[in-house]
């Protein structure tokens, strides 16, 4: 069967887990895409059991379901474009990354989710070491915020932090969430070099999903501009617009598209 490939809209592929109240993970990961017009393949790789206040479980999908719903795309679909959010499984690290190996001539940008904004753990320690060898290096672009930046180097200084992620071929990393002087700061380091700091008011209130929607916008971004700067400017702007009006749950608010 030949690929299809639509001239009206282009297809992007997220790989991430489902969060059932769909303010983050897949379900926010194809909302996005729509608003910069991409049709957004996904492959679900956990289910979970989360509300508004946190993550209480995580369950694995089976590597070969995963393996051959990314193959069965893959042979029908050409996409421009790959997202990566919460991985939660050395198996599927590993199928990933294989898969992967082929796609590195388009953009890969790169969520690594650690836990969930209300607390529950999606990478283990145990899996950290493959996802920093093996996984992480493959991306585009690496989007952690400064929280999951200190998990992932096990230190406490952004500038180490940046060094050590270059020892394993890390080398485009856009670091989020650092609060300064009541703004956040996100800043774009380019082979350990600053090279964008963008700066927006901190908001009086804690929304989920924050980071998926982000990452999927860099990306839309990206595969229109090809320019990396611009991309993540043109991604705050996004969020800025959408997080004004967020919808508020009584526990963690969700991100309002429908404005």
């Amino acid at each position: 069967m030949s690929l299809i490939n639509m001239s009206q809209k282009k297809f992007i592929l997220t790989i991430s887990g489902h969060d059932p109240t769909s303010a983050a993970g897949m379900t926010m990961d194809i909302m996005v895409a729509s608003k910069f017009n991409f049709h957004c393949l996904s492959v679900i790789n956990n289910l979970t059991i989360q509300d508004a206040k946190k993550l209480y479980k995580v369950v694995n999908v089976n590597e070969k379901f995963f393996n051959k719903s990314l193959r069965s795309l893959e042979k029908n679909f050409e996409v421009s474009g790959i997202k990566i959010g919460a991985i939660s499984s050395h198996k599927i690290i590993e199928e990933t990354v294989n898969f992967l190996k082929s796609k590195l001539k388009i953009p890969i940008i790169i969520d690594p989710i650690i836990k969930a904004g209300g607390g529950g753990l999606f990478l283990k320690k145990e899996n950290l070491n493959l996802a920093l060898k093996k996984l992480y290096p493959l991306a585009s672009l690496l989007t952690p915020n400064k929280e999951e930046l200190f998990y992932l180097t096990g230190l406490t200084n952004p500038t180490d932090s940046i060094k050590k992620l270059q020892d394993f071929g890390i080398n485009k990393i856009y670091v989020t969430g650092n609060e300064i002087n009541k703004n956040i700061v996100n800043t774009l380091y380019v082979d350990g070099e600053k090279k964008l700091e963008v700066k927006t008011s901190k908001l009086d209130k804690k929304i989920h999903g924050t980071g998926c929607a982000l990452s999927t916008s860099i990306l839309c971004n990206l595969i229109k501009s090809k320019d990396l700067s611009k991309s993540c400017k043109e991604a705050n702007n996004f969020m800025e617009k959408y997080l004004k009006n967020s919808l508020d749950t009584g526990e963690q608010d969700f991100i309002n598209l429908n404005q």
